[in-house]
């Protein structure tokens, strides 16, 4: 019985049989490890990805369509129809953006779509307050309620400005 259990213990080139059960353990860890880290990889590059496009959107959102919407000498039809063509992609782009943090690999990257999105969001509602009030027609006093508003959506595209300034992988 000694000399069966000798030989099955260093039946491969007498190595004993747990020394090669354990290095095949050894072999399939490192390749399920190699493998999660190759698929975690994968869904961050996927997520930057996604998120690099959405922060490109805020900026043309900050630096475009802002500064076309501000801009004092556009007709009313025109302004309106800048704003309401521009509208649905900021809508989609703050929902993307709060979608994305649910879905961030880490704490760090689901705090930052958050936090573009309040600023996105922030200047969303200061241009349409503002639009509103430059198309209601006019009131007295109406002017200085205007100048007020145009102080700030400058303020928020600021914020918005410094929140992508801000952003870094």
């Amino acid at each position: 019985m000694n000399s069966a259990l000798t030989s099955l213990t260093t039946l491969y080139a007498g190595i004993p049989l747990w020394a090669w059960i354990a290095a095949g353990l050894a072999v399939l860890v490192l390749i399920i490890l190699i493998i999660s880290v190759s698929v975690a990889s994968h869904r961050r590059s996927k997520w930057d990805r996604s998120f690099d496009l959405r922060m490109a959107d805020a900026r043309w959102f900050a630096d475009s369509l802002t500064l076309a919407v501000a801009d004092r000498t556009k007709s009313t039809p025109e302004l309106v129809r800048t704003w309401t063509d521009g509208v649905p992609r900021m809508s989609t782009l703050s929902q993307q953006l709060y979608e994305l943090s649910t879905v961030a690999p880490t704490d760090k990257r689901s705090r930052q779509p958050r936090q573009l999105a309040y600023a996105v969001d922030g200047l969303r509602q200061a241009l349409d307050a503002d639009v509103r009030l430059r198309t209601q027609g006019y009131a007295p006093g109406q002017d200085a309620v205007i100048a007020e508003s145009a102080m700030v959506v400058g303020q928020r595209r600021r914020d918005l400005d410094g929140v992508l300034a801000g952003m870094r992988h």
